[in-house]
């Protein structure tokens, strides 16, 4: 007897209507990961055997076209699957915010549940993903205004603070809510302004709405008993996380930044290039700091696009668009080390605090020879004890990957990071918590740059942090691309 044919009737309970489980039940599949460690194909396998639809949760795989540059599944590679908000507005369009996607993507898993279906979000956007399954825990999840979500639009032809630099929008938000300034990094102009945003939208200050819906929380956690995962409003919730090795990932996601070049990246890419100019060319004001502008493969490709159209016979082409293809490689491994310091510093901590940790299970996704095995198998088999309401293991015992990672990053989640604002000087770098400074002012890339300034004779050799520290850089302590470190 087949697979699908031993499991058939436990399905048919949990996912059909009309039948008594599918009343007590509402399951719902949730799969994290970093870029490259193959959540979509995870996705996809679950759904064909499990009757299911996916919703996307992608920032970027939220526009139309592209498919090269933001990685989007090929039709063959769905298997027929529905996928929905793949796809789903302009190229012109700024990204929703976490209330935009998180109403339609509540709507799309109460309809695909009314067929009698499982829904599935996957998605490399955590927020996104976070701000479907907690309340208030990521920044733009609270600015409304009557009648809808925040448009930002209107906000800033009303208030040019808006588009102005990172610099004014900071000192601006000092003025209004010095608590949320002290949070965001100076280089950070999204968050700064995401905050001078909710103001402007709301008359309140970004702090004192976090502040009282941490009240409320911890009200309503000491007045109930919340029973694990079966109180969650999105009912029954099971969690993957799939992980790579940071070596391994890095070397994976390379080959595949080669695969895509030459699969047509470079007519994407230009394509992109000629949509921005055409509307630059008509006087629009562009802001480069969100949206498609923001993917990865587009930045890092301007100056060859740039030099292609003004001088396509200059000997420089070769050497730009081997820098395009260095900057997009460095910046996917940087996007990587991103989703994994969101997922160990922010999604586990409220994972703890919903009662939901147990329902989430690593899937180690390092040995590509060994996905069948360690991802899909694995991940296809806890999700038939899931459907079928059988207990669950231990998440801690699937791998012994599971066990040194969620082991790691719980313990670390449960320190309490010490809020400083500091500065260095010769890297050019703000840190806001003393760990982060410890661990920059010990690192292997600062101390690099101290000898180096040493030698230039720029600070006097006493500067130099004392060698008796540890000199390892942590991965929450190397900038992202942007420069940009925070406490997540």
């Amino acid at each position: 007897m087949g697979f699908l044919s031993r499991i058939s009737p436990l399905l048919g309970s949990a996912l059909h209507p009309g039948r008594a489980a599918v009343r007590k039940m509402k399951p719902l599949i949730i799969i994290y990961g970093s870029t490259g460690t193959g959540k979509s194909d995870l996705a996809v396998e679950l759904a064909t055997r499990y009757n299911g639809e996916i919703i996307n949760a992608d920032a970027m795989q939220l526009y139309k076209g592209l498919p090269i540059i933001t990685n989007k599944l090929t039709v063959p590679e769905q298997r027929g699957i529905p996928h929905h908000l793949l796809g789903s507005i302009e190229l012109g369009e700024d990204p929703w915010v976490v209330a935009q996607f998180k109403k339609e993507a509540t709507r799309i898993i109460a309809e695909i549940r009314d067929r009698g279906k499982l829904p599935i979000v996957v998605g490399g956007t955590a927020y996104y993903l976070d701000g479907l399954l907690f309340e208030g825990r990521v920044v733009d999840d609270q600015p409304a205004l009557e009648g809808g979500a925040l448009n930002r639009d209107e906000l800033a032809a009303k208030y040019p603070i808006l588009t102005d630099s990172p610099e004014a929008m900071l000192a601006k938000l000092r003025e209004i809510d010095p608590v949320m300034a002290d949070k965001w990094h100076p280089n950070d102009a999204r968050k700064i302004r995401t905050s001078l945003e909710i103001y402007y939208a709301t008359g309140r200050r970004a702090s004192d709405i976090y502040a009282e819906q941490r009240n409320k929380k911890e009200s309503k956690w000491a007045s109930q008993d919340r029973d694990r995962a079966q109180g969650h409003g999105l009912g029954e919730i099971l969690l993957f996380w799939l992980y790579a090795q940071r070596e391994v990932l890095n070397e994976r996601l390379h080959k595949r930044v080669d695969k895509m070049v030459q699969n047509g990246l470079l007519s994407e890419t230009a394509e992109v290039y000629d949509y921005l100019q055409q509307r630059l060319a008509v006087g629009e004001t562009i802001d480069r700091s969100k949206g498609i502008w923001q993917s990865i493969g587009f930045r890092q490709f301007e100056p060859y696009l740039t030099a292609v159209k003004q001088t396509p016979d200059s000997p420089e082409l070769d050497k730009l668009k081997q820098a395009g293809i260095d900057e997009t490689k460095a910046a996917t491994r940087q996007y990587a080390k991103y989703q994994v310091r969101w997922m160990t510093m922010k999604t586990i901590s409220s994972l703890q605090e919903e009662k939901l940790l147990d329902r989430l299970y690593l899937l180690d996704s390092s040995d590509i020879d060994r996905w069948g095995a360690e991802v899909r198998d694995k991940g296809v088999e806890l999700a038939r004890q899931f459907l079928a309401d059988e207990p669950l293991p231990p998440p801690v015992e699937v791998s012994e990957t599971a066990r040194e990672v969620l082991a790691g990053t719980v313990e670390r989640s449960n320190r309490q990071d010490t809020p400083c604002r500091k500065t260095c000087d010769i890297c050019k770098k703000t840190l806001l918590t003393e760990e982060l400074w410890q661990a920059h002012a010990t690192s292997r890339k600062h101390l690099k740059a101290v000898r180096g300034a040493k030698k230039r004779q720029l600070i006097p050799a006493h500067a130099m942090p004392s060698r008796a520290l540890v000199a390892v850089e942590p991965d929450v302590a190397e900038g992202e691309a942007t420069d940009t470190i925070d406490p997540l």
